[in-house]
């Protein structure tokens, strides 16, 4: 049986609702046209906090990272694993956030992700039982503009996370991803109509599968 293939669907803050909805349209579209699916959110720090994490010491030698970020790592290592049983199987696996999410937040933080070595944490938390790493095949970065983000918060946007951060965080991104974006990476605009990111979009997936 041939490999599934991981896709990963990235964003900035303000930029959620239209990813889960890029999500739910690819799904559906993918199921029709005959692929198992299999969908995951990746861990992030709301879901470790209703696990009971917010209050434990958050103090460690690479800064000010929230306790839950020890719980996204162990969440994330279980993800890898199921992921990649479906994958083994020959879904497709979408998720919403994945590695790339992590370095940028780091980076927004102020840390140097590979210098303190947040990378290898990272790839320790993506390790499979058979010594290989889980990868994306193809990642999807929704290019929503910065404005346009920070309109879609409203006062959910607070400090400390402020204005100047939406447009760090998508700068970040985009150095991360590179340009021109390498091969297994497709940059879509986020003032696209719907039906035109969904088609874009699977003609990307459908590229790498």
């Amino acid at each position: 049986m041939r490999r599934g293939t991981f896709v990963v669907v990235e964003g900035i803050y303000g930029s959620g609702r239209l990813l889960v909805q890029l999500v739910d349209r690819l799904r559906a579209a993918l199921v029709a046209g005959g692929s198992e699916v299999v969908e995951f959110d990746s861990p992030d720090s709301g879901r470790a906090r209703l696990m009971g994490a917010g209050e434990l010491d958050a103090s460690w030698r690479y800064g000010r990272f929230m306790p839950d970020f020890f719980f996204e790592l162990a969440s994330r290592a279980r993800v890898c694993s199921v992921a990649d049983e479906a994958l083994t199987r020959g879904k497709v696996v979408l998720c919403k956030s994945f590695t790339l999410s992590s370095v940028v937040s780091a980076r927004l933080q102020g840390h140097d992700w590979r210098g303190e070595q947040l990378d290898a944490l990272e790839a320790r938390a993506r390790r499979l039982p058979s010594g290989g790493a889980l990868a994306p095949d193809l990642t999807l970065f929704v290019d929503v503009a910065p404005p346009i983000a920070i309109a879609e918060l409203g006062a959910r946007l607070a400090p400390p996370f402020t204005q100047g951060d939406i447009g760090r965080q998508r700068q970040l991104y985009l150095e991360e991803i590179g340009a021109p974006p390498p091969p297994g990476v497709k940059v879509l605009a986020g003032d696209l109509d719907e039906a035109a990111l969904v088609a874009e979009a699977l003609a990307a997936i459908r590229a790498v599968r």
